[in-house]
């Protein structure tokens, strides 16, 4: 939908949720580094839901209860499951997920971008035009990541230089429902990709929910090039230094 005042045409914004997960780092520990995107026009609906199955979660598993993938367990698995069919039954919604594999022998993102801060933000540039090709605008709402000292680069900054990047905002995923559900839809994927790679080993609940997640999506895998097109969009990308994608 377009709207007309006078001459001037105002289209609407999408929110972008960005959540990230490992580090960019070399790191045994941590082989892959993701970035999540959560893109919705309209955060009513969303917001009514994310409310509504919070406060069940405090209810019955813990009085400060937060949508977090680490945080996956026995008790918790039926909000999680909720959690996935939340994402399919409200419209408007759409994901992307952006997976690198560190284990790669061209990883050197001190190399390919100038450090890891300039890395952080070029991959998150990449992340959001992506979710923006269809021509729409964006305000971009991520996860807050602490700026190195010496760097001069803000992330905010150099994210709206993206002409269809209206502003740019860190803040602690505890402050928004709609990052934490882009951290556990990420989880999810990146944990099948440790999983299936042997890095680490399977844990039965959090297997439970990336099945479910996967067969919601309609794939046998979620750590595979992907990408579902009707409603809700849910894209997978497997990043390849310098920069190309399997």
């Amino acid at each position: 939908m377009i709207h007309a005042l006078g001459s001037i045409v105002i289209r609407p914004a999408h929110f972008l949720f960005i959540d990230e997960t490992g580090v960019l780092s070399r790191d045994k520990r941590q082989p892959f580094f993701g970035l999540g995107l959560l893109r919705t026009a309209d955060t009513a609906a969303l917001s009514a839901e994310l409310h509504a199955l919070l406060q069940r979660a405090r209810g019955r598993v813990h009085p400060r209860f937060e949508f977090k993938f680490a945080r996956i367990g026995r008790r918790s698995a039926w909000v999680y499951r909720e959690l996935v069919d939340l994402f399919f039954s409200v419209p408007g919604l759409g994901f992307k997920a952006q997976v690198l594999d560190k284990r790669h022998p061209g990883f050197n993102p001190g190399r390919n971008y100038g450090g890891l801060w300039e890395a952080q933000i070029g991959y998150t540039r990449r992340l959001v035009e992506s979710a923006l090709a269809d021509g729409a605008y964006g305000v971009v709402i991520a996860d807050h990541v602490t700026k190195p000292r010496e760097s001069q680069l803000y992330f905010e900054r150099e994210v709206r230089r993206h002409p269809r990047v209206l502003n740019a905002l860190m803040l602690d995923s505890n402050a928004t429902l709609y990052v934490q559900l882009a951290d556990v839809l990420l989880g999810l994927v990146v944990y099948d990709c440790k999983v299936r790679a042997g890095v680490a080993a399977p844990n039965p609940v959090k297997q439970e929910i990336a099945d479910h997640l996967a067969r919601r999506v309609g794939v046998s895998e979620l750590c595979r090039p992907h990408t579902r097109r009707q409603p809700p969009y849910f894209g997978v990308r497997l990043v390849e230094p310098p920069g190309g994608a399997a």
